[in-house]
């Protein structure tokens, strides 16, 4: 009897003849899944095929849209930024083909170069990088600066959510997340609501110019190489345009431990040379407590779509139950840095 991965395999070749009609003997084998994440089912598998008297093989990945995760990505978005980003000094993966068409693999998906390199886990280990923790950590912040500084507009990236908008991304940001809170939270959370109404009341200033906001740039999600070098950054459904500051407050946020590697006055200043801008200490504190909001809105959307059903990923619910408290108790921890509990 045919197994899944088998079928999957033969719905992916016919697919990529589709795609190519100058190619013949399209074979696609050694198809698995990669397990880890939740916001999209993530397979690596080898293709191979002939161009008149040429034979050629690649080394493919396939991002397929799940039937639920953490975030209601769109699920072309990463593909639009890999295909903008691509030469322009940010490492991500050749994207191939976008198809939103649910006749070919039931849901949308796109398929991109399988790149060199392995992740770094932001829990269960003291050195996540093989002894090149400064070297990741240094080459983790002049990425981070060098998106900062792209152009999107330029780029041809305005259809990302406020790609259009003119400031005010600190407000458009506050509601997104709360508006994911109102649908998610089975009981309102007092604490959290009332540190979006802080954050409301006490906006920082506007960025000199619009960034590219990755949403999820972390320990986790890049591949390195045993240099230290990042080879690609990697998971961008969550990108949008904004205060490059949001990027930060996520990236040195405690739970993801890049701070161990790096003091962080030294990785604010690589992003600084990178990005070409200065970054103000007080505004990066609003964000600092904005992204335990947001991710609060992310772990509690996670929590319902377990308990309703539409998601039977474990990971999804052991995720929540983990990220969701350690957060929360990070937004106490930052109200009172702040001197906002009063």
């Amino acid at each position: 009897m045919e197994t899944a991965d088998e079928a999957l395999a033969m719905r992916l070749a016919r697919y990529l003849e589709h795609k190519q009609p100058e190619v013949a003997d399209v074979a696609v084998s050694n198809l698995a899944r990669i397990h880890g994440g939740s916001s999209q089912e993530t397979f690596r598998f080898d293709a191979g095929w002939n161009e008149g008297e040429r034979h050629t093989s690649h080394r493919l990945i396939l991002r397929r849209a799940p039937e639920a995760g953490l975030v209601n990505a769109e699920h072309d978005l990463e593909f639009k930024v890999y295909s903008a980003l691509e030469g322009r000094n940010v490492p991500v993966p050749r994207a191939w083909f976008l198809e939103l068409d649910p006749q070919w693999l039931d849901r949308p998906f796109f398929i991109m170069d399988m790149v060199d390199g392995k992740p770094g886990h932001f829990f269960g280990s003291d050195d996540p990088y093989d002894g090149k923790g400064t070297e990741v950590a240094s080459s983790f912040w002049k990425h981070l600066g060098t998106l900062a500084a792209q152009d999107h507009r330029g780029l041809g990236l305005t259809e990302l959510r406020n790609g259009d908008e003119d400031g005010r991304y600190w407000q458009r940001e506050l509601a997104y997340w709360e508006a994911k809170l109102d649908v998610g939270e089975a009981v309102v959370e007092p604490v959290v609501r009332g540190v979006i109404r802080w954050l409301r009341a006490n906006p920082p200033p506007e960025p000199a110019a619009p960034s590219i906001i990755h949403g999820d740039y972390r320990s986790g999600n890049f591949l390195f190489l045993p240099d230290g070098a990042i080879s690609a950054v990697l998971d961008w459904e969550m990108c949008h345009i904004g205060d490059a500051l949001e990027d930060i407050a996520w990236a040195i946020d405690s739970m993801w431990t890049m701070e161990r590697h790096l003091p962080l006055d030294d990785g604010l200043a690589i992003w600084e040379q990178a990005s070409g801008r200065v970054i103000d200490r007080d505004a990066l504190d609003w964000w600092r407590l904005f992204v335990t909001v947001k991710a609060c809105a992310i772990w509690t959307t996670a929590e319902a779509s377990f308990q309703d059903g539409t998601s039977r990923e474990m990971i999804v619910a052991l995720t929540a139950m983990r990220a969701n408290s350690f957060h929360r108790r990070a937004m106490l921890d930052r109200m009172a840095e702040l001197g906002a509990m009063g």
